[in-house]
């Protein structure tokens, strides 16, 4: 066995409404004053209001910016973080999807560290050296991870280009997964969510970098998401098949987080700074066809993960039942509704975008621990696939 290392200094709370009862952990924190951090959407709902009444009951100074956007952008982060400075908040909520945490863990930061967050991102002048104030995240998808995280993204709409800050200090110190809070949200989110942590816990199980304990995490996330998701989506109110949801989702953040993602991600950023695609429905778009690619690479572990799924594998060879598994994957995204080809998306992918896509991908990071070498003709042909 190689020698690895496993971090998740992040508290996990879970618990059915227990988004309504924060003030033990502010307290803990020394939080004497706190700033709940969400956007537009998720401040009209139920769950975010009964948060805050929850504050309000118990007393705790707060203020609310619900100003947090989709694909945080480095100009709207930076605002964000000097109104931050300026209501004297000595620590933040962040109540929403991975872009409103995104954005609140870039916000905490840049209050114990000077500049502009464009300064701090991948190929940056700046590194992170002071902890941010604390941060406690409250998820109201099942799909980003982000609550338990190193990285925060942030679209550079100057180069129409995803890139992180990435840094131990970013993680939240404390997720409060709260099935409650997932119940308003809409199908093709609890789909599109869902696919991603999928994505996220499929990368991390093949990775070049994986290891017993991040599989474990991988494995257990990708069979609770086979069990629940369609549930999720077709029975929104079904708190178990909810509650499971979140739970594996922050099971795959925990397996990504240590062992890393691959192509699909390096692709699927890579596709969001340009076409602003949706990341969920982007990754669900091109797991299989990256799957179609790695299978060679680890055929015992993509056997695994179609049993993991439900499919029968029983007398099958390992290549065989290895392919059931992108088959299963197609077939739960054909189940979840999710659009088939990159020509149905809001904002179509097109082939003159796909040089620039390339270009993107190839610098990827994590692209180094993809369980196959990809060129760039395979990312060509992914993309051709997924545009069909």
């Amino acid at each position: 066995m190689k020698d690895f290392l496993f971090k998740l200094p992040t508290k996990i709370v879970y618990g059915v409404n227990s988004s309504l009862n924060l003030k033990p952990i502010l307290d803990e924190y020394g939080i004497s004053k706190v700033m709940v951090v969400t956007d537009a959407g998720i401040a009209g709902t139920d769950g975010f209001k009964a948060l805050v009444d929850g504050l309000k009951n118990q007393g705790v100074e707060y203020v609310i910016f619900s100003d947090a956007v989709a694909d945080p952008p480095i100009e709207a982060v930076d605002e964000a973080a000097g109104i931050l400075k300026e209501s004297g908040a000595d620590g933040v909520i962040a109540v929403g999807g991975g872009s409103s945490i995104d954005t609140s863990k870039a916000m905490c930061m840049l209050v114990t560290n000077e500049g502009s967050v464009r300064e701090y991102l991948f190929g940056g002048t700046k590194t992170v050296t002071n902890r941010p104030i604390p941060l406690i995240a409250v998820p109201t998808t099942a799909g980003s991870g982000s609550e338990v995280t190193a990285a925060s993204v942030i679209t550079d709409n100057q180069r129409d280009i995803k890139l992180s800050v990435t840094h131990e200090y970013l993680m939240p110190l404390v997720a409060v997964v709260d099935p409650m809070m997932h119940v308003g949200m809409p199908p093709m989110i609890t789909a599109s969510t869902g696919m991603d942590a999928l994505t996220h816990a499929i990368e991390a199980y093949v990775s070049l970098n994986a290891e017993p304990i991040s599989d474990m995490y991988a494995t257990t996330a990708i069979k609770m998401i086979g069990e629940n998701i369609r549930t999720a989506m077709y029975n929104p109110t079904n708190i178990e098949a909810r509650g499971n949801m979140a739970i594996a989702s922050v099971l795959a953040a925990a397996a990504f987080v240590n062992a890393g993602l691959g192509a699909v991600h390096g692709i699927s950023q890579s596709m969001g700074g340009i076409a602003h695609t949706p990341h969920g429905i982007g990754n669900s778009l091109l797991l299989p066809y990256v799957m179609e690619l790695n299978v060679a690479g680890n055929p015992g572990k993509f056997a695994k993960i179609a049993e993991l799924l439900g499919e029968d594998i029983t007398g099958l060879s390992i290549r065989d039942a290895a392919d059931l598994s992108i088959e299963a994957v197609k077939q739960m995204s054909k189940d979840l509704r999710i659009p088939s080809s990159l020509k149905e998306l809001a904002i179509p992918v097109t082939e003159d975008m796909f040089d620039t896509i390339v270009d993107g991908t190839m610098g990827y990071r994590l692209l180094a621990v993809n369980p196959v070498k990809v060129r760039r003709e395979d990312v060509y042909e992914i993309l051709n696939k997924a545009n069909h």
